[in-house]
């Protein structure tokens, strides 16, 4: 299952990130994100640089999982055994526990 909504994932990052390239000068994902969020005002190309900077950043962490789950590593909570959901480990990539035995422990 967590194979299948990566590839969806995966999916929607590319075509996010095409759209976004046609739209606005393309941000390198090793530009630190500070460089990005420093305008005040900014213009709707600053948005949509914004905008591509998190989608590259979050296909990296999909790609890292896909790869993860290749070497058949399971995404399953040391506390309860399910599988740990994808929102979850886009946010912390290396958890070890789902969000409720996260909260209980």
């Amino acid at each position: 299952m967590l194979k299948d909504q990566l590839e969806k994932e995966i999916s929607i990052a590319n075509a996010q990130i095409e759209e976004l390239e046609l739209t606005t000068h393309v941000v390198s994902p090793e530009n630190t994100l500070s460089d990005i969020i420093t305008f005040e005002n900014p213009s709707e190309d600053e948005v949509n640089k914004r905008k591509l900077k998190r989608v590259y950043m979050k296909k990296r962490k999909l790609l890292y999982l896909k790869d993860r789950l290749k070497n058949n590593f399971t995404f399953l909570c040391n506390g309860c055994g399910e599988e740990i959901t994808l929102d979850r480990l886009l946010i912390m990539p290396k958890a070890g526990f789902c969000t409720s035995c996260a909260k209980n422990t």
